[in-house]
């Protein structure tokens, strides 16, 4: 009987079963039929025509098993039946459920987070037909950047693709527009403060940086989106551009400056003082090609009007835009990307001879995406991830060994059941198949509330981020909703899981005495289904994997402490840092930066609470640079070039106002103009350029000119500098001490290019002093930008200490998820043993045992697997602490509070899961225990 007709039999059950009747009625009927007609007497006739039949119920449950689809059928009731036992016991099915979903969560979780991060599509119309355009070169590999010059010529020349796409983009000044004013003077900043971290403040009022997206005319075309408000750019918008500059704004923008005015269209803003015209909003959260929301979009041909210093459209040589291409129909990558190599021959030709571009280059296409190909082999990333992965891999473990001990405790009460379905013929296979049916349903449905939980708390903390993020950065557009992979991804880990903690007690279960299952249960059976050594196995699994994740998760929240406790050397908690910024564009030369730069000052001295200023770069800013040393006033060269240190430009009573002691030697001297020749060193710098001399009056050269800098930077170029100070180390930017070689110049007053650094201690609250500054600030210039942090918080945003605390805070979570989950499965699975021995007990205290004697058996021989996990958590942990060293800031790795301190509370909250169910035990009375079946 074929597959198809097998599948419609099992809408026509009743009438397969009359025609199978009628059929061996007939067949039966022609047997007896000539049974007479050899001689025999119609009793014997029709008896010898059954004997030769046979069991005509068995004939009949063959025929069926052949004519119909009884696999499917039996999964149906496999399932059925895995419902029913599920809810007879809700207790167990619910502390099952709960133990999986968490497991399963985080896992959802991070493969959630890293698939919005790391696989999201580009935010366009029939986003498979685009391609990341690439070159590779001898010095890079995977280089998305073109100019803007090769962009036309690739766009212009291809015929693979029916459109191709150039953006660059960078931070510009916007004023005007007449939007929701800056306040940002509040210090604090929601799901930042919460895990420890202060993002700077925003000080200012109608001048604010914005994100901007530049793209080419064609973008929104090629990508097939509209605006929702408005137009968008059209490629032959051109020369109306060039009179009449536009721009797009995003929603999320529209919405967070301009409070959703519709009557924002039409109205003029400036870009580093450019006026531009208000054309089109773009829908809420479209990225496009970006990772991130951007504020604004720029037509690519007016970048040069909003940043003067730019000349990427007639330079060649100034690679600036990442492409995108969309591939044209019947085109195919490998074509696509022949064609471009074919034109990449001919761009090289247009390149200024030994230039970069006129390198051999070969251009490679890739599926559209905003992160492009990622080599994660090797790779910090990498490592990242294997980290997280094997965190949430490990809680699940906990789970199903969790869930797994749950199972193997409760198969003593079906040692009955399955004796019954083995001597009545059903086979081993079939009893783990029906058990191991109903673990797939509960991990199914754990499954289920994991996708429903994930979403939930993921939507929650991308709500949080997205409203800490200055303006500045855009808007955070992550799709964490749950889509068919992520479905696909819950399905299949939650059948794993099944298997994993589904698959042991369904292999012990199915095979126990067939005399003893069918005898009553005696505590005998319970007494070694609950010594088992798989569930020894199970429990210290849980107590290893937990245990390794709490040790971890004190060794980093100790590192993190520990990084704050550690003096930095200079005042911290009392000192902001004003990083003024004069918006290019606005007709700020040198004299009226110069002259507001000095009104500033004086107001900031008037200032209630405030008790010194100077002009300097705080130690933990971040913008810290290296120098190359000479010794003895000769300019750093390969034969005479001690080492580098660190340099930063300071006012004279800079050391004064951050309380940095001076051990030797005095601070510059008072100037207006010209730098003062002199260097004051740090004891680090001072000692390793000079061991055990004293450096006072020796010189030294500095020279940081092969270095990275902006054109206007002032920069130490080779003088030669005499010290006159050694001032206490300072850390800052890394927290063991890495940054502790520094040189401090004296830095010139009238020096100002664009900006300065403010440093303003005060007493009392911060938020109060920065209201106070922002007052000021109004009234000197309402147009300045400025960032206000206090040294503290700076702090708190170096990179090591982000790092070590966004490790701290995500161990913990992990961690405190394993020993809840430990503790719960110890104390599930105690608990229902030691039901089971009811009777037991009554056994031994009838014959003289003591509640106390109980109590300790019980909760020893349940600690023994805990302690034997102890011993392997700990091992693990202290491997791990030696990968972890970078961020543990001096602690050992073998920290004895992390690790003797979280074992020791480890075993007293196991004891204490397995404590609660043994005392409930030996309060039983013996008589009573006795009477129990």
């Amino acid at each position: 009987m074929g597959l198809i007709r097998k599948v419609r039999a099992l809408f026509h059950r009743d009438k397969l079963t009359a025609e199978v009747d009628e059929e061996l009625r007939y067949h039966l009927a022609m047997r007896e039929d000539l049974n007479r007609r050899a001689g025999m007497a119609q009793a014997e006739a029709r008896l010898s025509a059954q004997r030769s039949f046979g069991n005509l119920t068995l004939l009949k449950e063959s025929t069926r098993e052949a004519d119909l689809l009884v696999f499917l059928e039996t999964v149906l009731k496999d399932i059925h039946f895995a419902a029913r036992m599920l809810a007879k016991h809700p207790g167990f099915t619910l502390l099952a459920v709960l133990a999986l979903s968490v497991g399963i969560g985080v896992n959802t979780a991070v493969f959630t987070a890293c698939k919005a991060v790391l696989l999201q599509p580009l935010d366009a119309k029939d986003s498979g037909q685009l391609a990341n355009v690439y070159q590779s070169t001898a010095q890079h590999r995977y280089d998305q950047h073109f100019s803007f010059l090769d962009f036309e010529f690739y766009r212009d020349h291809s015929r693979a693709f029916s459109g191709l796409v150039a953006t660059t983009g960078g931070e510009l000044a916007m004023t005007g527009g007449q939007g929701i004013a800056n306040s940002g003077t509040s210090m604090t900043g929601g799901l930042a403060r919460a895990f420890g971290f202060r993002l700077p403040s925003v000080m200012g009022g109608s001048s604010q940086f914005v994100s901007v997206a530049s793209v080419s005319e064609n973008y929104f075309a090629v990508l097939g989106v509209n605006a929702i408000r408005g137009r968008v750019f059209l490629p032959q918008d051109t020369q109306e551009m060039d009179a009449h500059p536009a721009i797009l704004i995003s929603e999320n923008f529209w919405r967070r400056r301009f409070g959703g005015d519709p009557s924002v269209l039409g109205k003029n803003v400036k870009l580093n003082g450019a006026a531009f015209t208000i054309i089109g909003i773009t829908p809420h959260d479209f990225v496009g090609t970006i990772i991130n929301v951007p504020n604004v979009w720029l037509p690519m041909r007016l970048w040069p009007l909003a940043s003067k210093d730019s000349n990427i459209l007639h330079d060649r040589e100034d690679a600036c835009c990442a492409l995108y291409g969309r591939l044209a129909p019947g085109v195919s990558l490998k074509q696509a990307q022949a064609e471009m190599n074919l034109l990449a021959g001919r761009v090289r030709t247009l390149h200024a001879p030994h230039s970069e571009g006129s390198q051999t280059a070969t251009i490679s296409l890739t599926p559209g995406s905003h992160i492009g190909p990622v080599n994660l082999l090797g790779s910090e990333l990498a490592f990242a991830l294997l980290l997280i992965l094997g965190a949430v891999g490990l809680v699940l473990l906990i789970a199903c060994a969790n869930v797994g001990s749950l199972q193997l405790a409760r198969s003593a009460a079906r040692q009955k059941e399955m004796g019954i379905r083995l001597s009545v013929g059903a086979s081993r296979f079939r009893i783990i198949r029906q058990l191991l049916t109903e673990s797939a349903l509960l991990g199914l449905i754990a499954g289920g509330a994991s996708l429903l939980m994930t979403w939930w708390v993921l939507r929650l903390l991308m709500l949080g981020i997205a409203g800490t993020l200055p303006i500045e950065w855009g808007s955070l557009a992550l799709h964490v909703e749950p889509d068919l992979h992520v479905f696909v991804y819950v399905f299949i880990l939650s059948l794993f899981a099944s298997v994993l903690f589904g698959l042991a007690p369904a292999l012990q279960s199915s095979r126990p005495s067939l005399s003893s299952a069918l005898k009553e249960e005696g505590s005998g059976l319970a007494l070694r289904l609950s010594n088992s050594r798989l569930r020894n196995l199970l429990m210290g699994t849980q107590a290893a994997a937990c245990l390794f994740l709490l040790i971890s998760a004190a060794l980093l929240i100790r590192g993190s402490i520990r990084s704050m406790i550690i003096s930095p050397g200079y005042e911290t908690k009392h000192v902001v840092s004003l990083d003024v910024i004069f918006p290019p564009g606005l007709g700020y030369n040198h004299a009226k930066q110069l002259a507001e730069m000095n009104q500033l000052l004086g107001r900031i001295s008037a200032t209630p609470g405030a008790i010194s200023e100077t002009i300097g770069l705080a130690p933990n800013h971040g913008g810290l640079r290296t120098a190359a040393v000479g010794l003895n006033g000769m300019k750093p060269s390969t034969g005479n070039m001690a080492r580098t240190v660190f340099y930063s430009y300071v006012a004279p009573n800079y050391f004064e106002c951050l309380s940095i002691p001076l051990v030797a030697g005095h601070t510059f001297s008072e100037r207006s103009a010209a730098p003062d020749p002199t260097v004051i060193l740090s004891e680090s710098a001072a000692s390793e350029l000079w061991p055990g001399e004293n450096p006072i009056g020796k010189r030294v050269a500095l020279d940081a000119a092969n270095q990275f800098h902006e054109k206007t930077e002032l920069i130490p170029r080779g003088d030669a500098y005499e010290v006159i100070a050694v001032a206490k180390d300072t850390r800052a930017i890394t927290p063991q001490g890495g940054d502790n070689r520094k040189a401090y110049l004296s830095s010139p007053r009238d020096r100002i290019d664009g900006g300065a650094l403010l440093l303003v201690r005060f007493r009392g609250d911060p938020n109060s002093i920065v209201v106070e500054l922002n007052k000021q600030l109004h009234v000197v210039d309402p147009n300045l930008i400025v960032y206000a942090s206090t040294l503290q918080d700076l702090l708190t945003s170096t990179p090591t200490f982000v790092v070590t605390r966004l490790s701290a805070i995500f161990a913990s979570l992990i961690g405190g998820l394993g020993l809840l989950l430990a503790c719960v499965g110890i104390y599930g699975t105690v608990s229902y043993a030691v039901t089971r021995r009811t009777r037991e007990v009554g056994i031994r205290m009838a014959l003289g045992a003591r509640k106390g004697d109980v109590l300790r058996l019980i909760v020893l021989e349940s600690g023994r697997p805990v302690m034997l996990g102890l011993l392997a958590g700990v091992a693990a942990a202290a491997g791990a602490s030696r990968v972890l060293q970078a961020l543990l800031f001096g602690l050992g790795s073998l920290d004895p509070v992390s690790f003797f301190g979280v074992g020791f509370l480890f075993v007293l909250i196991a004891l204490l899961a397995a404590y609660v169910p043994a005392r409930r035990a030996a309060q039983v009375d013996p008589m009573v225990a006795l009477r129990c079946d």
